[in-house]
């Protein structure tokens, strides 16, 4: 674990300056949206040139649109490539002695940076933007996550690790390192008029009045190991709103920028009826829930179990490197099950080795369902495992037979499961840090469970004059599952045969089928046909589920997504961010030192 020293941070253990010597973050929020920068500074304190690598977390639903590096003064725009084209030029860069960033997804919530050839006695920073959507907290109040924390991934046979170093070619030699999570943390809340509360069950955090705005900064401003969530409670939540972008060049070879696009946030509301269910608790006892983790999951299991309603199934299925069931099969809920599964999840320990979530799950989905009871699935997970596409596409291939919710246990859960999980099997997720409330998460996902499904779900875009001239390009192409009175985000591109001569206006409708009756609700919205100036957050987001769309329903080829990342500058794990300092009179020489450093991994025991 790295410390703090007058020069900068040190390996544990050796009077070695390390080169990564702060982190910063910048975050910025207007509504549901959000904008942030990182600001990674390094100095290379040491006679030889270095490579350092540096992998650290980011939430799935975040996309990363943009890399700067700033190189001995010199500022250098990253642009997105094919990966292996990128690859193959920052291998290229780096043996030919010049200075290199080259950036990618290691998986859907692990995010890599390798920067090259940093010459000894030298500066660099890397800037990072991302943009993301921010989801609505189970007590209505729009959730800022920043994971600070990586768990280490089991890799049973046959998969790989996501978190594995790729050092390049030239390095001959690799020194490893842990670095805190964020030094400085900035947040700017915009339209305080709108807003209600600022607050924060993880960290203490000041706000304060700035022009138009909140600027939420935290008490203490010193590295730390644990996820933080701020909650910002807005004076009339759940108000329908759309957010039009213009498109932002005038150039018509890149369609999808040229383009208007338009972000629309149902809030759909209808009669709320529920249905006993079977309930299937798939609870992590792997060691790397030990500790806290594990005393989360009791916690949360035990509240679930006492808030099912009568007239249902359930049963509990603890996994590890093996799997035990609590019942033979799913039992009807009564005072003497209730009172068995009770003291069951109070007693539960993190004691079954490592996390081998896909047999269990095979399991399940080979089970008899009982008829009249729709299967519920819940698993309860740090989300420690590395063989995260196969789990998901277990569940999607099972969808019409169970349905899967997921909770995400403690600092460092992985996203790209957690999230990954209850899409794939028509649920939701939900995540549970230190600090945070337990009821009213476990009290919203029952709702969830309890309701028919909406289907039949569809959203239509009318637009004003010649709808024919209009070609409407939709993400997600599938819209996702309705809940009443939930949020609800679509995108779309608005693609014109003309250019617009006049302000248009339009209505988005969502319409879906609950038990044979219409489920509908509209939102309006209009634009002009100006070039938009700004962050194109909106292009972004859309661009972002797009490209989650084609990479996990398929119907797209690579090159396809390749073409959408590098229009839309929206990384995908087909694409990468290549920065190179071509301005460099003379190349660095010298045999290069590669350090290999993460943010701190949570401590788990397979």
């Amino acid at each position: 674990m790295a410390g703090q020293s007058a020069s900068g941070l040190l390996i544990a253990g050796k009077d070695t300056p390390l080169p990564l010597k702060d982190i910063s973050v910048e975050a910025e929020v207007k509504g549901y949206v959000l904008g942030l920068q990182s600001t990674l500074k390094y100095c290379n304190d040491s006679p030889d040139p270095v490579e350092v690598l540096f992998r650290f977390p980011v939430e799935q639903s975040h996309a990363v649109v943009g890399l700067t590096a700033v190189i001995d003064g010199r500022r250098i725009r990253a642009e997105v490539r094919e990966k292996e084209e990128a690859r193959a030029a920052y291998d290229d860069a780096i043996a030919s002695g010049r200075s290199a960033a080259f950036a990618e997804e290691k998986s859907g919530d692990v995010f890599s940076i390798s920067l090259g050839n940093l010459p000894p006695q030298k500066e660099a920073e890397i800037q990072l933007q991302l943009v993301g959507e921010l989801p609505i907290d189970a007590e209505g109040g729009v959730r800022f996550s920043l994971p600070t924390t990586l768990k280490p991934r089991y890799t049973p046979a046959g998969s790989s690790d996501p978190l594995a170093p790729v050092p390049s070619g030239d390095s001959d030699q690799v020194e490893q390192a842990s670095v805190a999570g964020a030094h400085s943390f900035q947040m700017k809340v915009l339209d305080a008029e709108d807003v209600a509360e600022v607050t924060s069950p993880t960290h203490a955090i000041a706000v304060a009045k700035e022009g138009e705005g909140l600027r939420v900064s935290l008490s203490e401003q010193k590295p730390s190991s644990k996820d933080l969530v701020i909650l910002i409670r807005h004076k009339a939540p759940h108000t329908l709103k759309a957010v039009v972008e213009s498109g932002i060049t005038t150039s018509r070879e890149n369609v999808f920028m040229s383009s208007p696009a338009v972000m629309v946030n149902f809030f759909p509301e209808f009669p709320n009826e529920e249905a006993a269910c079977e309930f299937i608790f798939l609870v992590d006892r792997s060691g790397s829930m030990s500790g806290g983790f594990i005393r989360s999951a009791r916690e949360t299991l035990t509240l679930f179990l006492k808030s099912i309603p009568e007239g249902s199934y359930i049963n509990i299925i603890g996994f590890g490197s093996r799997y035990e069931k609590l019942f033979d099969q799913s039992v009807p809920y009564s005072q003497a099950t209730l009172d068995k599964a009770t003291s069951h999840s109070q007693t539960m320990k993190a004691d079954l080795g490592g996390t081998e979530l896909l047999p269990p799950l095979k399991y399940i989905f080979g089970l008899k369902t009982l008829a009249g009871f729709p299967r519920q699935i819940f698993v309860l997970t740090d989300g420690s495992v590395s063989n995260t596409s196969a789990c998901i596409e277990a569940v999607r291939k099972n969808a019409h037979s169970a349905r899967c919710f997921t909770f995400g246990i403690g600092s460092g859960a992985s996203t790209a499961l957690v999230e990954g999980l209850a899409r794939a099997g028509s649920g939701t997720a939900e995540f549970v840090k230190e600090g945070e409330r337990l009821q009213p998460k476990v009290i919203r996902s029952l709702k969830r469970a309890l309701q028919p499904a909406v289907t039949d779900v569809a959203v239509e875009f009318k637009l004003s004059g010649d709808q024919a001239q209009w070609e409407i390009l939709q993400s997600p192409q599938k819209p996702p599952l309705i809940f009443n009175g939930e949020k609800v985000v679509i995108y779309g591109i608005l693609k014109s045969k003309t250019t617009p001569k006049e302000e248009v206006s339009g209505t988005a409708v969502l319409r879906g089928s609950m038990l044979g009756k219409v489920v509908e609700h509209s939102v309006p919205f209009m634009f002009q046909p100006t070039e938009f100036q700004g962050l194109p957050t909106v292009h972004h987001l859309a661009a972002k589920a797009l490209i989650k769309d084609w990479q996990t329903m398929g119907g797209r080829d690579s090159k396809e997504i390749v073409r959408l990342s590098v229009e839309s500058s929206v990384i995908s794990s087909h694409t990468a961010f290549i920065a190179v300092d071509e301005e460099s009179s003379e190349p660095v020489a010298g045999a290069m030192k590669t350090w290999d450093v993460q943010v701190p991994m949570v401590q788990s025991q397979f």
